[in-house]
């Protein structure tokens, strides 16, 4: 009876040791983890206890090498690990990772999640315990060791499966990366890492209900082996061991160093705006405020009419930003340039000081506003002072802003503004029109059947017919005029400028100068009279400055 009883508590030792032993048969993971990423600098290298003994780690990951190829055991691990990449890789691209690059970039978040991004990247190295497992293992266990113990297993296949636990490692972190740059939301930052974290913890989610017996008789007897409770002893002197803790040490300031670099290098990206439109053409509806304050440098304020769509047209960062913000500045109607800061006759053709569109916190609106331009000469503006504001709103893109803007006409009105982005992506941006080009502009084609096309997007036709328009009553001229500089056409807003050439008899050809020129929304006639000298080669400059300066006023 003795005997019997005996045998009875041996075989009960044997089954509850098979659970036991799951705080020793994790000691790699620890061992890798703990020197690695918590007790940096808080660990002596010089004691035994710290290291020895480890066991295998009970994972899915080890029974691709304690397993023979065919068994359903080994097969398993497969599956699981196939799953866990899959899944990783399928993460990878829904946040925007696909064959032709990288996806969307925020253009700008808040402080809150600049913040939680940082600190992500230090919880996900401290959440990533793949790569300091396979590389301690790797370096722990060399082959003569691994042989001594596991004759009959293949080390190869014992690297084999290291390695698959490094690459994992990886492509967690390569997700993680990602999902900061994408994310603009503290929430979601948080959500996503728990989700990560599940798919790399499948192989020892896996092992654990394998070897409760959920799946097969087979797989619990292959994950309650020996192989999971034999221990591993130091087999090098205190120094080898000193180098694998310095090691596994490097490899985490490594890879923190890479994981804070990508999110520095996007975080000033977004700073500089370099993740928003740089240039966007601004379309202001047919609004008229009749008793504008404009008030010019050295001069007392006056009433003048402002015609919002004379605005209409390019604007561009000019790599200022407010508030968190980039600035974009008005560019010359005729060929999308910044407006030139010099005058060669300063009397007679005065500098253009461009509008410009921002955002104002203290109003949480993007506004577009006017240096010389106020509402009232009675009162002071706020520190915005804004002629027309977008509805509420905290969007970085300027592109995002939805709805009706509010315009100061004397009192407060509503108005539509379109903004559009200026840079392509393919020929299809340029209206098949022309060909959008690696910086992102499209050139338009000049000859088609007969036709050229300009405007920001070749959205504008112009037939050889139409080079030379007439008149109705009297048959007069006019024609679009060549030009030697700029883009070779006399343009302005987007459409060619016709040029009087004669038949009229209410102008004086050999004198005067007329032209047909389109300013934001509607054409116009501009007389000059006696003009016909500025085409002349002594006035070239002065008429150079005044076209390429031109704005509807």
């Amino acid at each position: 009876m003795d005997t019997a009883a005996a045998a009875v508590a041996a075989s009960t030792d044997i089954e509850s040791g098979d659970f036991d032993d799951s705080s020793n048969n994790t000691k790699a993971k620890e061992a890798a983890a703990g020197v690695s990423a918590v007790g940096i600098g808080t660990i002596d290298d010089t004691k035994d206890e710290d290291f020895d003994p480890i066991t295998l780690p009970q994972s899915t990951h080890t029974l691709l090498f304690t397993e023979p190829v065919c068994s359903k055991s080994f097969q398993f691990s497969v599956a699981i690990a196939t799953l866990s990449i899959l899944c990783l890789l399928l993460a990878l691209t829904n946040n925007g990772i696909t064959l032709d690059g990288i996806g969307q970039v925020p253009a700008n978040v808040g402080m809150s999640v600049k913040i939680a991004q940082f600190a992500s990247i230090f919880i996900a190295l401290l959440m990533e315990e793949e790569i300091p497992t396979g590389l301690y293992l790797l370096r722990r266990i060399p082959k003569t060791y691994f042989k001594s113990k596991f004759p009959e297993l293949c080390y190869s296949k014992f690297v084999a499966a290291a390695i698959l636990r490094i690459f994992m490692g990886y492509l967690f972190l390569v997700n993680v990366l990602f999902l900061l740059m994408m994310s603009d939301n503290v929430i979601d930052i948080f959500f996503d890492f728990i989700a990560l974290q599940f798919l790399q913890q499948l192989d020892d989610i896996s092992f654990n209900l394998a070897r409760m017996g959920v799946f097969s008789k087979s797989l619990r007897v292959a994950t309650t082996s020996k192989y999971f409770r034999t221990e591993f002893r130091r087999q090098t002197k205190v120094k080898r061991s000193k180098r694998i803790g310095f090691f596994l040490k490097a490899i985490y300031f490594i890879n923190l160093m890479i994981l804070l670099a990508a999110q520095i290098y996007v975080t000033v990206k977004q700073g500089n705006g370099d993740y928003q439109c740089k240039s966007i053409t601004v379309i202001i509806k047919d609004e008229v405020w009749e008793e504008s304050v404009v008030k010019m440098p050295g001069e007392e304020s006056k009433a003048m009419v402002l015609v919002y769509p004379y605005f209409n047209g390019g604007y561009s960062q000019d790599g200022t930003s407010h508030d968190g913000r980039p600035v974009y500045v008005e560019q010359k109607k005729f060929d999308g340039t910044p407006f030139d800061t010099t005058s060669p006759d300063p009397v007679n053709i005065s500098v253009k000081i461009p509008a410009r569109i921002q955002y104002c916190k203290s109003i949480r609106a993007w506004v577009f506003m006017h240096e010389y331009i106020r509402k009232s000469t009675h009162h002071e503006d706020s520190e915005c002072p804004w002629l027309l504001r977008s509805e509420e709103t905290d969007v970085y893109d300027i592109e995002e802003v939805q709805g009706p803007w509010q315009v100061w006409a004397g009192v407060i009105g509503k108005t539509d503004v379109d903004i559009t982005c200026n840079e392509c992506n393919d020929n299809a941006d340029c209206n098949l029109n022309g060909e959008c080009k690696k910086d992102g502009k499209c050139e338009c084609f000049k000859d088609v059947e007969g036709v050229q096309f300009i405007g920001q997007h070749c959205e504008v036709r112009l037939k050889d017919d139409c080079h030379t328009i007439y008149g109705e009553k009297s048959n007069d001229t006019w024609s679009v005029v060549p030009v030697g500089w700029g883009k070779g056409l006399f343009q302005e807003y987007d459409r060619p400028v016709y040029v009087y050439q004669g038949g009229s008899p209410l102008i004086d050809d050999d004198n005067d100068a007329v032209f047909l020129i389109y300013s934001g929304d509607r054409w116009f006639g501009l007389y000059q009279p006696g003009g016909q000298f500025l085409f002349g080669e002594t006035f070239e400059p002065f008429f150079k400055a005044s076209v390429m300066n031109y704005h509807g006023e």
